[in-house]
């Protein structure tokens, strides 16, 4: 799966991630000085992208999975279904998810985490908030995970989510320096325009399904179902 794709999303989207996730930032507990208050930042972005690394290099095993057994193409058509669909009727797959009870306890399990977390301070628990945060629910984030998981294995896997983590940090970095007026002013919600993108992934995703290809030696596992008999 190209990388730019991974970058762009993650810029369009981080309009959205900035009224999701801003007011957390801000409330990070950080000593007065801008160089210190710059490398906590930097700590908590750090594991929020590494979550997402996580989540890709997971998800990337499904796709080696699928390309050891020939099916990378039906996963790349089901994929790039899924996102045009996601697109089209502007669904949030993240509601779906947290119906399901197992999902919402594991939610519950977060959100006691980051309490902790906040209580103790430091800059091991701002990464912790991050990572935490990484996996909480969020629509943008499940849809980059199913373009990762079409990258083939789970190195690439990891790299795409990266890549889109990096992609939704410059405009969340900039929001916590601009203070409590940015999120009020970029608000909760995706410009109009962002499910054009992710529409676009989904429709490459499907181009690219077309294009798998058979083995180059798909002869010869013909010619072992279909033997020559010597007599």
């Amino acid at each position: 799966m190209l990388l730019w794709t991974a970058f762009l999303l993650g810029l369009v989207g981080s309009l959205h991630c900035v009224g999701m996730c801003g007011p957390l930032m801000l409330a990070l507990p950080s000593p007065d000085g801008a160089l210190t208050r710059a490398s906590r930042l930097m700590l908590y972005q750090g594991g929020r992208i590494t979550s997402y690394m996580v989540l890709g290099f997971l998800l990337g095993w499904l796709g080696w999975g699928a390309k050891l057994w020939n099916a990378q193409g039906i996963l790349a058509w089901v994929s790039g279904i899924l996102l045009v669909g996601f697109a089209v009727l502007r669904v949030d797959p993240g509601n779906w998810l947290q119906r399901l009870p197992a999902f919402a306890r594991f939610q519950l399990f977060l959100r006691s985490g980051f309490a902790r977390l906040f209580q103790r301070g430091g800059g091991v628990n701002h990464y912790g908030v991050g990572a935490l945060n990484g996996l909480l629910p969020c629509g943008l984030v499940y849809v980059a995970v199913i373009a990762a998981a079409n990258a083939g294995n789970p190195l690439l896997g990891a790299a795409y989510m990266g890549v889109f983590g990096l992609g939704t940090s410059p405009l969340l970095v900039a929001s916590v320096w601009l203070g409590k007026g940015a999120l009020k002013k970029f608000g909760l919600r995706l410009p109009s325009w962002a499910p054009l993108i992710v529409a676009a992934v989904g429709v490459l995703l499907i181009w690219r399904a077309g294009q798998v290809q058979l083995p180059a030696d798909f002869d010869f596992f013909q010619a072992t179902n279909f033997a020559p008999m010597c007599h």
